[in-house]
């Protein structure tokens, strides 16, 4: 007589984080409500609905995934003129905008689940607390444009293939054993690349990350990220429908990239990416200080799992800097999720070590503070449009 499973029981740490999802998406659906459909929407829409209706693509280093994801909900609705009118195209815009919301949930779903397992409940609280109230995520999430499924597909690319890596731990065959996992990280290329075609060059570190996990398969490893990688050119090629010379051009763009690289001076670096990040995730912004001097000062901190998420944070930053042309805001913009990590991991060592008292007060601080910045600035939106 088979044994009947017992379901697990819903713990404390399950109903917190789910409470922190409900607030962003709660922000997320003000914000929808708040705002009607930019013209940049619109033409995002416009463009979808010519490639949903089979019409080639007229700009060929246009990221093609975004087009398409925005116009997939109005696509079929859309006739006879009805997708040039902005007034027709706001009445859907929850229609519109509803794909990005959902990125934006999965991203912040994928930060706790990735943050619990390197740095256990201090750290998946920290930085989906910091995630769930922040005011760039909020923005991204609530309008159709590329950046927040860059940012998800970015942070995808990274810690599927560290996962992945870690599998390989287990003596089975490479392709059949990790089809699944080549498959996730398929989509996580194809929403990164497919929303900036830069982000393409997060194969690098994803490929060093694998080989120094797995120095005894480091052959099985490159095996997998191909495969993952190739799978993505098909399903981008699809995006593309079919237009080989649209995919060679985006393609050709991004590893282009390098050619007209401009170095800004210091301070102009300096203030860019104080205002992005002032802007896109203050409270992380704010914590930012505390936690790098706490990895340079303290060797327990400075272990992989916090490491890595530096790493590429430093990777995307001097990216989007250096190659101004290339898309800087999304590739900026993709860089969030990993300070949150960062913020979070070592912000759950300090809270483990004997400054507990210390950093729950800054943290719970700096969380109160954000979420009333933000909360007030949906205020201020709605106030503006009604």
């Amino acid at each position: 007589m088979s044994e009947e499973k017992i379901p697990k029981p819903v713990r404390a740490h399950h109903l917190i984080a789910l409470a922190l999802l409900l607030a962003f998406a709660a922000q997320c659906g003000w914000f929808i409500y708040s705002v009607p459909l930019t013209q940049v929407e619109a033409e995002q829409v416009l463009r979808g609905v010519a490639r949903w209706q089979l019409h080639p693509a007229t700009e060929a280093a246009q990221p093609p995934l975004t087009p398409l994801v925005a116009a997939a909900g109005v696509a079929v609705l859309a006739r006879h003129g009805q997708a040039t009118d902005l007034f027709w195209l706001d009445r859907h815009r929850w229609l519109i905008r509803a794909p990005f919301l959902l990125a934006g949930l999965c991203l912040g779903l994928s930060l706790y689940y990735v943050a619990r397992r390197l740095y256990g409940g201090a750290g998946g609280f920290v930085a989906l607390g910091l995630f769930a109230f922040c005011p760039g995520m909020v923005a991204r999430s609530a309008l159709a444009g590329g950046q927040i499924f860059a940012s998800w597909g970015a942070f995808g690319i990274i810690f599927t293939a560290i996962a992945t890596a870690h599998t390989l731990y287990a003596p089975r065959e490479v392709i059949l054993w990790n089809w699944k996992r080549i498959g996730l990280l398929a989509v996580a290329i194809t929403f990164a690349v497919g929303s900036s075609w830069p982000l393409v060059w997060l194969l690098l570190p994803a490929a060093g990350f694998m080989l120094w996990a797995v120095p005894h398969r480091r052959i099985a490893a490159m095996v997998i990220l191909a495969a993952g990688a190739v799978l993505a050119s098909v399903a981008l090629a699809v995006c593309e429908l079919g237009n080989l010379a649209a995919f060679n051009a985006g393609a050709a763009h991004a590893f282009s990239m390098g050619s007209s690289a401009q170095l800004p001076r210091a301070q102009v670096l300096g203030r860019m990416i104080f205002f992005f990040f002032a802007d896109a995730a203050p409270g992380a912004l704010l914590l930012s200080g505390v936690v790098l001097a706490a990895w340079c000062a303290w060797r327990r901190v400075r272990f992989f799992g916090n490491t890595a998420p530096l790493m590429v944070f430093v990777l995307l930053v001097a990216m989007g800097l250096f190659f101004p042309e290339s898309g800087a805001s999304t590739v900026l913009f993709a860089s969030v999720p990993f300070l949150l990590l960062f913020v979070g991991g070592v912000m759950a060592d300090l809270i483990e070590s004997r400054w507990q008292a210390p950093a729950l007060a800054v943290v719970f601080a700096v969380m109160a503070a954000q979420a009333a910045y933000s909360v007030s600035g949906l205020m201020r939106v709605f106030s503006k449009n009604f």
